[in-house]
């Protein structure tokens, strides 16, 4: 089901005689083409199949067809998926990166390339809620290298006994930490204590997960509490990646 509330027209900046119904990004010459990334934000979704240089028929407001990267319930959010420069926006689940949602599903998609119905929102780029001020307070005794979860990080405080020896534990991916923060987007960021509780001289040392940047020491003492920041600096579906800073020790 279709129903046309605003349609424009563009010259295609490229071959786009295969990408019917994907989503469209607008170029700096007035010109669409396919997204980049999953982190541009479409101007809407491609109604006919034109080559390079001719009209391309876009519609940025109503209810359209999309060509669906995978199968997709109604009332999810989604955005254009990236692949590769050739394999590009697909509509995608969107709901780990709302600010580059770009359409809502109202009609259910079955399978990679079914088509499904989408109701296109307006362009609102990056608009996101920061991460709450919600402390949740985590106690781990592992005997060994602990993984923590993205839960666990943005929740804020890990008190964390070594439980008899050094321990290198490990931040979750930067995949699971983008999914954990709410609409995150490049920028968004938060920070988390770990407070080392060690009855001895152990050491906790912090490891990056994948995806994960680590900057500055890394080593927690007995007796010890550091504070970290973690910085989104890419948001996109496949492509995440989070920096972790250190922001200093104290004495607890």
């Amino acid at each position: 089901m279709e129903n046309n509330i605003l349609r424009l027209t563009y010259p295609a900046a490229e071959d786009l005689s295969s990408d019917q119904y994907k989503f469209m990004v607008l170029n700096s010459s007035g010109q669409v083409r396919r997204p980049d990334s999953a982190s541009e934000v479409a101007i809407g979704i491609l109604q006919n199949a034109p080559e390079s240089g001719q009209a391309a028929v876009v519609m940025v407001l109503g209810q359209s067809k999309v060509q669906a990267n995978a199968a997709i319930g109604i009332g999810t959010f989604i955005g254009p998926e990236f692949v590769s420069a050739t394999d590009a926006g697909k509509g995608q689940d969107n709901a780990g990166a709302l600010a580059y949602a770009r359409a809502v599903m109202v009609e259910a998609s079955g399978a990679e390339d079914d088509l499904g119905s989408c109701l296109l929102l307006g362009m609102c780029p990056a608009i996101t809620d920061a991460v709450q001020r919600v402390t949740t307070v985590t106690t781990d005794a592992t005997a060994g290298a602990n993984t923590w979860s993205a839960a666990e990080l943005v929740g804020g405080l890990m008190l964390r006994d070594p439980a008899g020896d050094n321990r290198s534990d490990v931040t979750p991916t930067a995949a699971q930490i983008v999914g954990a923060v709410p609409a995150a987007i490049a920028t968004s960021s938060f920070e988390f204590i770990i407070r080392n509780t060690a009855d001895a001289a152990e050491t906790i040392t912090l490891t990056a997960g994948a995806g994960v940047t680590l900057s500055g020491t890394m080593t927690i003492a007995q007796n010890n509490s550091k504070r970290f920041l973690a910085v989104i600096t890419d948001a996109g579906a496949g492509v995440e990646a989070v920096t972790i800073y250190s922001l200093g020790t104290f004495v607890h």
